[in-house]
């Protein structure tokens, strides 16, 4: 990895927090939650293609870092269906 591509990268993920950071001087709104969630997925993204190095990897690399994020959805998605059900 050169050190052009990690420092753009940490760039965005400044400009990132710095969203979502002024995301959280919105009141209790759909919008500033959907800015937080859009903000950690890009981020995430940010981390997996960058400091992961996905983009050079073989397809079995690939494979297991879509699986968990699969798995990571799941668990994700069930928690919320506990707490919207109590």
């Amino acid at each position: 990895m050169n050190y052009r591509s990690a420092i753009l990268c940490w760039l965005a993920l400044l400009a990132l927090l710095a969203a979502t950071l002024a995301a959280a001087m919105l009141g209790n709104t759909a919008l500033r939650y959907t800015l937080h969630l859009s903000c950690a997925v890009a981020m995430a993204a940010l981390v997996m293609i960058v400091f992961m190095r996905l983009r050079s990897a073989g397809q079995m690399l690939r494979l297991v870092a879509v699986a968990g994020l699969l798995w990571i959805a799941l668990l994700i998605m069930l928690s919320m269906a506990d707490v919207l059900t109590r």
